[in-house]
């Protein structure tokens, strides 16, 4: 592994000049304030490509299995030199996987809705920049690879690394455009609002303990240079610890998304931090010091984050040891840009003979955005929800060379398809939801993403 170390740290500069190449991805941390936003990566040029078509939503978990392998065999292909010192992630796979996906993990799960982009897209990176928002550095860094199972060409690398900062030197601006993208709201509030009160019942015969459910808004197609304008506006208005820019191949995606799906260090130490209760933030101090307290006061909104800890507590016994997977955490209030959160932690250890992927295939979608039990409540989903889900509610990060993983939930989150951009919000209902009230918070959700829904009412 070869590397330029320049001291300055300007993500937003650098993702400006490589937004428009196809395959880049850049992994965000746009809340700096936030404990886990010292890192983020902008992965560029990938060497190879994993996509998974819907079609083969038929081969259920073989399907999955197969794919798998293949990206095993490309974190596992050469032993990558690591920079000891260097970031934690220093090249690997990195893409997203689609809430649509979710019958590839769990093969009792059947969708009813037909999937309108790919399912998932990997790409295999050995050159990335690496910023350290913390110490104001930028790595700049190349395993020199030409293919998934060459050896690393030191020659190479370091001639890559000199193409990325002579486009560095570029003096070009982030496009200033304000394209409206059109929204419509196929899901009209009285539709969300029945379906929370049928979740409701559902939960009263027994079925489930809550599940999340989510509304959509639809706009017009726009292009990559329009969706990456809108990104960095909306990155300034709610910046987040997991957000991201995605240039895919089928879709691009657009999150800010303030909620870790699952973590794992080289050594295998797991954190999953799930996320249930939303209040929003409100500019006198006296009245959102209320917010924060009636929060913490909630008895539906601990209820609710306390099942879906308990989910995914048992979600990773099934691939940690024995013992070791604890709750570290429950309930603690976090402030983002707009909003309050009550998060939870749970920790454990991977077991000796179980990796990244197969940790991941074990949370998969997460229990925060489904539900308890998680396959009951996705088939309710499924049957409420009107439209699919598309990359909402799935994951996008990395899983590095040395096997270390980290992947966001895509809330908070544009899907931008070839022929339209997509839109949800939601939130987890139980038996103390107020329907109008989960209908005001999944809108003030969608509000902070596409403040243009609501400017001339909630018909938008």
């Amino acid at each position: 592994m070869r590397y330029a170390l320049l001291d300055s740290c300007d993500p937003v500069r650098a993702a400006t000049l490589f937004y428009g190449d196809a395959a880049t991805l850049w992994l965000d941390s746009a809340d700096t304030d936030h404990p886990s936003s010292r890192w983020s990566y902008l992965c560029i040029a990938p060497i190879a490509t994993l996509q998974v078509r819907a079609e083969e939503l038929s081969r259920g978990e073989d399907g999955f299995a197969d794919r798998a392998d293949e990206v095993r065999a490309w974190i596992r292909s050469t032993e990558r030199q690591r920079i000891a010192e260097g970031p934690p992630f220093q090249g690997g796979a990195a893409g997203y996987v689609s809430y649509d996906a979710a019958p590839l993990f769990l093969e009792r799960f059947q969708s009813r809705h037909m999937p309108r982009s790919d399912l998932i897209e990997f790409n295999l990176y050995d050159t990335l920049l690496a910023f350290d928002l913390e110490g104001q550095k930028t790595w700049v860094m190349s395993a020199g690879l030409r293919a998934t199972n060459a050896e690393e060409d030191d020659a190479l690398a370091d001639a890559k690394i000199a193409e990325v900062l002579t486009r560095l030197g570029d003096t070009r601006r982030a496009p200033d455009v304000d394209v409206p993208l059109g929204w419509s709201h196929p899901d009209q509030a009285i539709d969300y609002v029945a379906a929370v009160k049928r979740t409701q019942d559902y939960i009263l015969d027994g079925d489930i303990y809550q599940a999340n459910i989510a509304q959509n808004w639809v706009a017009s197609h726009c292009d990559v240079s329009s969706a990456f304008s809108n990104y960095l506006q909306m990155r300034e208005r709610t910046p987040a610890p997991f957000a991201a820019f995605g240039h895919f191949q089928g879709r691009v995606l657009a999150s800010a998304s303030p909620e870790r799906l699952i973590s794992a260090s080289a050594t295998g130490r797991v954190v999953a931090e799930p996320i249930k209760g939303t209040v929003r933030r409100e500019a006198d101090l006296i009245e959102d010091d209320l917010a924060q307290a009636g929060l913490l006061a909630s008895e539906k909104d601990r209820a609710e984050n306390i099942m879906i800890t308990d989910l995914l507590r048992n979600d990773l016994s099934i691939v940690c040891e024995p013992e070791s997977v604890e709750v570290t955490s429950l309930c603690r209030l976090e402030t983002f840009s707009n909003l309050h959160h009550l998060v939870s932690t749970i920790e454990g250890d991977l077991s000796d003979d179980k990796d990244g992927i197969d940790l991941f295939k074990a949370v998969f979608p997460g229990g925060s955005i489904t539900g308890a039990p998680k396959l009951r409540a996705m088939e309710i989903i499924d049957e409420l929800e009107q439209r699919p889900r598309g990359a909402y509610c799935g994951a996008i990060g990395y899983v590095g060379f040395d096997g270390a993983l980290d992947f966001n939930i895509l809330i908070r989150t544009i899907d931008h398809l070839p022929t339209e951009s997509t839109l949800l919000a939601g939130g987890g209902i139980t038996l103390m939801s107020d329907p109008v009230g989960e209908l005001a918070e999944s809108e003030l959700k969608a509000e902070r993403i596409a403040p243009s829904l609501f400017r001339v009412g909630k018909k938008a």
